[in-house]
């Protein structure tokens, strides 16, 4: 039994990249209380080119930085609405913590700042789940201008009324604003109160979003892909627990030749093959992986170390990885984290364009396998639109063309109408709340084309 399970249950984002405002809802039943124990989630964007799937990645990639205490990355300042010095990004979670139930909202200001980005302003509330009158309570409060740092000043008046904790805490404020990264995770605020009864529940629910952000909130974004295509790398996202100890984090494993690895990450590696090849050859049939190992060797620094390759194996042929398909190889990358977010209702993993490469009915079993029997939740972008006619209507949203309302589930769908279809006759006819498609007229790229070649065509 885990003792701790945090679930995200909504994210909105607010002019952050091309999303002037947007909401994702991961509740697919309002009035359901979740199984967590027994049911996944998800959730599958779908929508046109440039308009706005990737940002929900995006927005996950600073939760995770943020929570996990780290700084903001040297670009985030292009990632505030051109037109705005701004961005707020709101996550709600659904925090069960042994027998208390908590929904936590942690959100955050981005600003502008000398062509750099700063947490402006961070807010940690939460409303009780199990009780009659729910009342929303702010846990902690930060904003550049307060003067007091922190709010509301009643909580933390045995902070602010002692000379030393103010010190202390103008410290961590300016250590957290030179390493523009957030101060209600950082660790020097969180050293003034942590050993006070009073902010226990403060205590509780940071370190249970600060666990989940390092552990099981899981983002494979596009460069995995990029990698993939590359052909020389293939990045592993792999999640192993093993006697109470968590092995998380991304393996590149080269594909151009044998190469010289550590001992300690040969012995990882070899874990993760392990538990990939029990699900490989049911996706794939007969594929199976082998870790092979080329002996002992010395490393260019003089270490000594194993010498590797992974390699395919299918009945008796054997080759390299590298000559696989880029589809086989994308299953192997995430392969690992899918296992583990199958079999753990703790597990949040985020996919960007999770069909690159794979062939779209494998796509749609895949994704009915874990909508039917997983526990953990997996939030995915995609352009092909086999999910559509396997998956429950509400775990799917689809972009608009209107940035101030970026995300909406079709409306008036019957239970035998095929999503996909349904989609589609919206994008050629309406009929939405909003329009779900920037039209394109055919006679028009045709002309763009034909001037294109006229303006700029070179005589032979």
């Amino acid at each position: 039994m885990i003792d701790t399970i945090v679930r995200v249950e909504k994210i909105e984002l607010n002019n952050f990249k091309n999303v002037q405002h947007g909401i994702i809802d991961l509740k697919n039943d309002m009035e359901r209380f979740h199984e967590y124990e027994l049911h996944s989630d998800l959730i599958g964007i779908y929508g046109q080119n440039g308009s706005g799937k990737t940002a929900v990645v995006n927005a996950f990639e600073f939760l995770k930085l943020i929570m996990s205490g780290k700084s903001l990355p040297t670009d985030s300042y292009n990632y505030i609405y051109m037109f705005n010095d701004t961005a707020m990004l709101s996550f709600d979670f659904f925090i069960k913590h042994k027998e208390e139930e908590y929904i936590v909202t942690y959100e955050f200001e981005l600003k502008k700042e000398n062509h750099e980005a700063i947490i402006n302003r961070e807010k940690l509330s939460y409303v009780e789940k199990n009780v009659v009158r729910r009342v929303r309570k702010t846990l902690v409060e930060y904003d550049t201008q307060f003067e007091s740092i922190i709010k509301p000043i009643t909580n933390f008046s045995t902070i602010i009324n002692k000379t030393e904790n103010v010190v202390n805490l103008k410290v961590a404020q300016k250590l957290a604003q030179e390493k523009k990264s957030s101060l209600i995770f950082n660790n020097e605020f969180a050293s003034i109160w942590d050993d006070m009864k009073e902010y226990i529940l403060l205590k509780n629910i940071r370190g249970a979003l600060i666990d989940f952000a390092r552990f099981n909130l899981c983002i494979i974004n596009t460069q995995y892909s990029g990698a993939i295509s590359s052909n020389l790398i293939i990045p592993l996202s792999f999640r192993i627990e093993e006697d109470k100890r968590i092995s998380i984090g991304n393996i590149g494993v080269a594909l151009n030749h044998p190469r010289i690895i550590d001992k300690d990450y040969f012995i990882l590696l070899d874990k993760i093959v392990r538990q990939m090849n029990i699900v490989l050859g049911k996706i794939v049939p007969g594929l199976q992986l082998e870790l092979h190992n080329y002996g002992e060797e010395y490393d260019d620094k003089g270490n000594i170390g194993v010498k590797t390759e992974i390699l395919s194996l299918k009945g008796k042929d054997q080759l390299p990885v590298k000559y696989e398909s880029e589809g086989i190889k994308k299953i192997i990358s995430i392969m690992s984290t899918l296992i583990a977010m199958y079999n753990n209702p703790a597990i949040c993993m985020i996919v960007d364009e999770l069909d690159s490469g794979i062939y779209e009915f494998l796509l749609g079993e895949i994704l009915s396998v874990i909508e039917s029997g997983g526990k953990g939740q997996i939030i995915f972008t995609s352009h092909n639109l086999r999910p559509l006619e396997v998956l429950d209507k509400d775990s799917i949203y689809f972009t608009t063309t209107n940035p101030m309302n970026r995300f909406i589930r079709l409306k008036n769908v019957k239970p035998n109408n095929n999503l996909r279809s349904y989609y589609i006759r919206s994008i050629n006819l309406g009929g939405q709340q909003e329009e779900v498609y920037n039209e394109t007229n055919e006679f028009e790229i045709q002309r763009a084309f034909r001037l294109a070649g006229e303006k700029y065509s070179v005589e032979g």
